[in-house]
């Protein structure tokens, strides 16, 4: 009977041999999480990348959306004199450009705008740039959207950088002066090159420029109440020599002041009338035979008239610039201001987008500057 040979194994070769598994089987496992981390991080690369090309769509949509959302400026064949045209202040106002360019004035706005100096820019970076690097207004350069801005938004006060419209065909005939011509009026004496500035103003020398005085009617003049901060309109009536006063707070205010300043303007005016040649030109009225004119020398005072009953702006409100350019429009168009009715925001919206529109318009055109000036009568022919 034969026996099974006996294994005499070496138990430290199974360990050994055990340990190698062990350590083939770790590095495998490493091997795979390896493997999965690199599938991880490619997963998360691939992510990464998809997310980028959907902002990248995201901001291309974004454009295609503004782009869509952009206001169509007014498009006119026949070449518009004024912003203001097809828009009179009795009529319908440019609804839908005032709602579109309400949503062009909000983008981009600081969520605290509102408590911004005016200086300041109110809107986020790159959000206050306009299409263009200026629009020209000829007196006025804008180069950001808080110019528009500011002329929007209640309680922000205006400058004198509002173009001014003429209307030469007419019977009746205005110009208008900016705000330096009393500054020049009041100052002439102490500083002699003013004296050449009212003159010039009176001939229509400067720019913007309207009518010459002695071919016009009526002349609109802004004055600023000296010591406070509030402006009203003085018309100039040439043919009846005399100066109507159009103050929107008249009802709620002492007129001391402001008669003071009136009165400056009423005494030394008629010497600059005379200075300028005014009364030779005859072409359009024969000013020396005008009942108003006549037993009164040429230095004679104008007479002063602060006219009741306008509509007014609010107490507490700093509308009064809107106020002399809304009197101004109205009687540039004829007609009678009404005592009540007006709301300052919406004349802010509707004098601040047709004054976009019309200048977005020019500058897309290719205008860098241009002369409006109305064509001036030509002088008949006398017969030999």
């Amino acid at each position: 009977m034969t026996t099974a040979p006996v294994s005499h194994s070496n138990p430290k070769g199974k360990e050994k041999e055990k340990e190698k598994e062990e350590e083939e089987e770790e590095e495998e496992e490493k091997e795979k999480e390896k493997e999965q981390e690199k599938e991880e991080q490619d997963n998360e690369k691939e992510k990464e990348q998809e997310k980028e090309k959907e902002k990248v769509k995201r901001k291309v949509k974004e454009k295609e959306k503004k782009k869509e959302k952009k206001v169509k400026v007014v498009s006119c064949d026949v070449k518009q004199q004024y912003p203001f045209e097809g828009f009179n202040i009795d009529g319908k106002g440019p609804t839908k450009l005032m709602s579109s360019f309400s949503q062009w004035i909000n983008e981009g706005l600081y969520k605290h705008h509102a408590k911004k100096r005016e200086k300041d820019d109110h809107y986020l970076a790159n959000c206050s740039d306009l299409e263009f690097k200026q629009l020209d207004f000829v007196f006025a350069f804008p180069k950001k959207k808080d110019w528009f801005y500011v002329m929007s938004q209640p309680n922000k006060c205006w400058t004198d950088e509002k173009k001014s419209k003429q209307q030469s065909h007419s019977k009746y005939r205005y110009t208008t002066t900016n705000y330096f011509f009393k500054t020049y009026i009041d100052n002439a004496s102490v500083v002699p090159e003013y004296e050449n500035k009212i003159v010039g103003t009176i001939k229509e020398f400067g720019i913007p420029a309207g009518l010459p005085w002695h071919l016009t009617d009526e002349v609109y003049v802004p004055v600023n109440c000296n010591g406070q901060f509030h402006w009203v309109l003085a018309v100039v009536v040439l043919k009846e020599r005399h100066i109507n006063v159009y103050d929107s707070m008249s009802s709620s205010r002492t007129n001391r002041k402001l008669c003071a300043e009136i009165q400056k303007l009423s005494t030394k005016l008629p010497k600059y009338l005379e200075y300028s040649g005014f009364y030779e030109q005859k072409s359009q009225t024969n000013w020396s035979v005008l009942e108003s004119y006549q037993g009164k020398n040429k230095s004679h005072p104008f007479e002063v008239i602060h006219v009741t009953g306008s509509v007014q702006q609010a107490s507490n409100s700093l509308d009064c610039g809107v106020f002399v350019a809304t009197y101004a429009e109205f009687f540039s168009d004829g007609l009678q201001i009404p005592s009540d009715g007006i709301i300052s925001q919406s004349l802010r919206l509707r004098y601040a987008s047709l004054l976009w529109n019309y200048r977005i318009l020019k500058a897309r055109s290719g205008y860098v500057s241009n002369n409006e000036d109305p064509q001036r009568p030509r002088p008949k022919k006398q017969s030999s």
